[in-house]
């Protein structure tokens, strides 16, 4: 996984030199960015502490204990091609983490299935990645509830029911 590193010095300079945005959802998109910067080095370091690769790490985070699926379904959620998943799974298999047994709906088609071992170190790479920056645990609440609204409006490309019921306009 790549993403690209900012350094802030401070917040009133460009993350980008010399551009100057086009509008204020640039700036905003430029500072989403820039927010990931310690991404790589956080998924990097809790998969190497659970004996992981980051992409094995990654879908077995994407799998849920309750809820089997096939590779393709996980390869959906990862955003990939299918044949893809079969490493990552292979060795999630191996380390004793995910076991292939066949769908009961359709026997033609395997799904991952994470074992007890697998949902402890998949609770632990979620506690570790998911970890609130201190930024994020110094913001006020209301604050907090505020981005997690906007936020969740941009992921869902929809306007939030208190938007609308506030009457705001969903702006892009």
């Amino acid at each position: 996984m790549w993403y690209p590193t900012v350094t802030l010095r401070a917040m009133s300079d460009q993350l980008v030199p010399g551009h100057s945005y086009a509008s204020g959802a640039e700036e905003l998109w430029a500072l989403v960015i820039a927010s990931f910067s310690g991404w790589e080095q956080r998924i990097n370091q809790a998969a190497e502490a659970a004996g992981l690769s980051p992409v094995s790490a990654w879908a077995l985070v994407q799998l849920d204990p309750e809820a089997p699926v096939s590779q393709k379904e996980l390869a959906a959620r990862l955003k990939c091609n299918p044949s893809t998943v079969v490493d990552p799974t292979d060795r999630l298999e191996q380390a004793g983490l995910v076991v292939r047994r066949p769908n009961p709906d359709d026997r033609r088609v395997n799904v991952l299935m994470v074992t007890t071992r697998g949902a402890k170190v998949r609770k632990d790479l979620i506690a570790r990645l998911l970890e609130p920056p201190d930024s994020f645990r110094r913001m006020p609440a209301g604050d907090q509830a505020r981005f997690r609204e906007a936020m969740r409006e941009t992921v869902s490309g929809s306007t939030s029911r208190s938007a609308r019921r506030r009457g705001k306009p969903h702006r892009t």
